[in-house]
């Protein structure tokens, strides 16, 4: 009969673990003007919204813009008080709001046009 050797974590254990993270500050937000006086703020991805993008981005059975609109959810932070973007309510955005999203998103991921204009 085989025997599995099960390894058994006390509660000292579990507290020493959570006391010994790494704390990797607060991610940088940025508010977008989507409608006048109206304000959608994106949060600068972590790695696990990076993995969860990265699995969108790969799935070939949804479009280029419905991954955008899920890419935007991901990276909705909500104001207090405020519920989270549904991707039923991020369909509704229109193309000049998806534009200004979309350069905030580039920004928030270092991939935005920092240089200056001649």
């Amino acid at each position: 009969m085989a025997v599995s050797k099960m390894s058994r974590t006390t509660h000292e254990d579990d507290v020493a673990f959570e006391d010994d993270t790494f704390d990797f500050g607060e991610p940088e937000v940025i508010p977008v003007e989507i409608a006048p006086g109206k304000f959608l703020c994106l949060k600068e991805p972590s790695a696990d919204d990076l993995i969860e993008i990265s699995r969108i981005s790969e799935d070939r059975k949804i479009s280029e813009v419905e991954a955008t609109l899920q890419t935007i959810c991901i990276l909705h932070s909500p104001s207090a008080g405020q519920k989270r973007l549904s991707l039923k309510d991020a369909k509704r955005l229109r193309a000049k709001q998806l534009k200004m999203l979309g350069e905030a998103i580039n920004q928030l991921l270092g991939l935005g046009g920092d240089e200056e204009e001649a």
